[in-house]
């Protein structure tokens, strides 16, 4: 009997699954019959990594999207890619928005975080997330003065992204705390990321100042996702743009004010997916998957599915080398599960902190080892594709 793997969710943690279980089981032919079913709303890889900058320079956003068609591993027999919107994960199967069903005798879950657009991606195909982008880029170009609110890894790269493109417009970064870059990183990293945003790329900083009221707001704003939601947040959009001028309204320790502005972009964090969970409560949070350090559920009636990347509540940096990382520990412990070897699965380290902000093409600042690299240890690590072909 043939054994079916299903990998729910593609990009950096279930595109990897797939190619570590396919180099494992297929290539080397060394399991019995198995199938691999790759589940993503996506017809293909997006570089997440470049989001930022592909909204401000859309030739080069064109790049981030790499259709499965063009990966040759994938195109094997026994590798299906079944282009779908996951609903539910169950104990021995995975529901699609379509209500089809597909069970499964291993599942890896690689459903990530979810953001709103236009840092979201809701397209489907390589073609509409080109307009997306375009749509994007349109109001920012149209715009004079811009306000990027949340001093996340996100918001910082966002704000250095557009000025760096468009230096001649008015660009502000506001943050609810008195310094960027929430996280378990030093203030040296955060004093650093200040100097370059401030000093040398002249972006207007409002630490200290939370955004209370928006007039007009942004589709986010009122957004609640949960089991009775229907529109994924990367369908909702916390972008807003106008003719006339948009309020803000801000409060902190100095009191409050307002500011104006003509495009606002709210950059303030991720949506978890842990409502298409339906697996016991105890492994499931609004954090997350609680896995074990082999990366399958934490309870041994669910041995069989495995969770990686964002979707696990894990204490570590969300990033996707992380991801990958993770995703090769999950498949190779499922093949060598099969393959009769189950007490000699991987675990996966705790990562410490690490993070490269990437802050327009000249700036950039990367904490590693529990210290700030200078600029000439970073460098090397700063690429043109930004990663893409690796």
């Amino acid at each position: 009997m043939a054994i079916n793997i299903v990998v729910a969710g593609g990009n950096y943690a279930g595109l990897n699954a797939v190619r570590h279980l396919y180099s494992t089981l297929i290539a080397s032919a060394k399991a019995p019959k198995v199938n691999i079913t790759l589940v993503d709303r996506r017809d293909g890889f997006l570089h997440y990594i470049g989001i930022t900058r592909g909204i401000t320079e859309p030739h080069f956003g064109q790049k981030l999207w790499v259709p499965y068609t063009n990966v040759p591993w994938l195109q094997h027999p026994q590798i299906t890619i079944k282009q779908a919107t996951v609903q539910g994960v169950h104990p021995q199967h995975i529901e699609l928005a379509s209500g089809e069903q597909l069970r499964f005798s291993h599942l890896i879950v690689a459903l990530g975080q979810s953001r709103f657009a236009p840092i979201g991606a809701s397209s489907p195909t390589k073609h509409d997330f080109e307009q997306q982008l375009h749509a994007a880029f349109a109001q920012i170009k149209q715009a004079h003065r811009i306000a990027v609110v949340g001093a996340g890894a996100v918001g910082i790269e966002m704000a250095a992204d557009i000025k760096s493109d468009f230096p001649d417009k008015s660009v502000t970064l506001v943050h609810s705390r008195e310094l960027p870059l929430p996280g378990p990183f030093s203030d040296e990293l955060r004093h650093k990321v200040v100097d370059i945003l401030q000093n040398q790329l002249q972006i207007d900083l409002v630490l200290g100042q939370r955004v209370v009221a928006q007039d007009p707001p942004s589709e986010d704003m009122a957004y609640s996702w949960d089991k009775q939601a229907t529109t994924p947040p990367e369908q909702v959009s916390s972008m807003v743009s106008a003719a006339d001028n948009i309020s803000l309204a801000l409060s902190g320790a100095s009191g409050q004010h307002k500011m104006q502005s003509d495009c606002v972009l709210r950059c303030l964090g991720t949506l978890n997916q842990h409502h298409l969970l339906h697996l016991p409560d105890q492994v499931v949070s609004k954090a997350g998957i609680r896995v074990l350090d082999t990366l399958q559920i934490d309870d041994p009636a669910y041995s069989h599915i495995y969770a990686c990347g964002d979707i696990c509540a894990r204490n570590v940096v969300k990033l996707a080398g992380v991801a990958m990382y993770d995703a090769y520990v999950a498949a190779t412990n499922i093949a060598r599960s099969i393959m009769g070897a189950p007490d000699e699965l991987m675990h996966s380290p705790q990562f410490p902190p690490k993070i490269l902000l990437l802050m327009g093409k000249q700036h950039f600042a990367m904490e590693a080892d529990r210290r700030v690299w200078s600029d000439d240890e970073t460098r090397p690590f700063v690429l043109d594709d930004m990663g893409l072909q690796r």
